[in-house]
C-alpha cells in the first residue's frame, strides 16, 4: 500500500513538473514574439524616420534652388532696368518710366518724347532715346523686346492722311518705333510690334492729365529665363 502511495506521489509531482514546463515554455515563446515583433516594428520605424529625413533634404534642397533662381532672375531684371535707366537720365524724366512688372522690364515713353500730335513719324529727341536704348539692348544680345503704341480714346480727326483710327495709330507707331530701332542695328527678329489702340488705359480718368498718360508707347524687355525656368521647373513664359 506504501508503494502504491509513492507511485502516486511521484505521478503528481511528474504531472506537476510537465504542467509548470508548459507555461514556461508558453510564456517564453510569447516573449519572445512580442521581443521580435517590437524589434520589427523599430526597425520599420527607423527606415520610416529615413525616409522622412532624406525627403526632407531633398526638399531643402529644391528650395535652395528656387531660391537661388529666384535670386537670379530678380538680379537679372534689376541689372537691366538700372542700365536702361542710365541710358535714359539724360530724357526729361516726366516723359518716360522704366519698371519692372511680371518678369519683363516696361519701358514707357510719352507721345509728347517720340512724336508730334497724330504723327506717326518720330520727332529728333525720340530717335536720340531709341538710339540710347538699343545700345543697351546691342549688349543683351537675349533681350526679346516688343514695342506697343496705345493711344487715347480720342478719335482720329476725319480726313487725317493714311491714318483711320486709333488702331491704325497705335500700330503705324509702333511699326515705326520698330524700323528705326532695326536700322540702328538691333535685329529685327527679336522686335515685335504691336498696336493696342486705346484698349490699355493706364488711367481711366477723362482729364487731359489722364488722357496724356495713355498716349504712349512701351517698349517691353523680356530677357531670356529658360534655364532658370527650368531649375524653377516652368515652361518658358517668353
Amino acid at each position: 500500500m506504501k508503494s502504491n502511495f509513492t507511485k502516486a506521489s511521484l505521478s503528481l509531482l511528474l504531472c506537476g513538473a510537465l504542467m509548470s514546463s508548459c507555461v514556461s515554455s508558453k510564456k517564453y515563446d510569447e516573449l519572445k514574439a512580442s521581443k521580435e515583433a517590437l524589434e520589427r516594428e523599430q526597425a520599420a520605424s527607423r527606415e520610416k524616420e529615413k525616409e522622412l529625413s532624406n525627403t526632407l533634404r531633398a526638399r531643402e534642397q529644391k528650395l535652395t534652388e528656387l531660391e537661388r533662381a529666384m535670386n537670379d532672375q530678380k538680379k537679372i531684371l534689376d541689372d537691366l532696368r538700372n542700365e536702361v535707366n542710365t541710358a535714359l537720365a539724360g530724357f526729361n524724366q516726366g516723359d518716360l518710366s522704366v519698371n519692372i512688372k511680371d518678369g519683363k522690364v516696361y519701358v514707357s515713353m510719352s507721345d509728347k518724347l517720340l512724336f508730334a500730335t497724330g504723327s506717326t513719324k518720330v520727332n529728333n529727341t525720340g530717335k536720340q532715346a531709341l538710339d540710347q536704348l538699343v545700345d543697351v539692348l546691342k549688349k543683351n544680345q537675349s533681350v526679346g523686346v516688343m514695342v506697343e503704341g496705345h493711344t487715347d480714346d480720342v478719335e482720329v480727326r476725319p480726313g487725317t492722311k493714311d491714318i483711320a483710327d486709333n488702331w491704325d495709330l497705335s500700330v503705324l507707331r509702333a511699326t515705326e518705333i520698330t524700323r528705326l530701332m532695326a536700322q540702328r542695328g538691333l535685329s529685327p527678329d527679336r522686335i515685335t510690334p504691336a498696336g493696342r489702340a486705346f484698349f490699355q488705359p493706364i488711367d481711366t480718368g477723362r482729364t487731359p492729365a489722364a488722357k496724356a498718360k495713355n498716349r504712349r508707347t512701351e517698349i517691353i524687355l523680356t530677357p531670356d529665363f529658360t534655364e532658370i525656368y527650368k531649375i524653377l521647373g516652368i515652361q518658358s513664359m517668353k
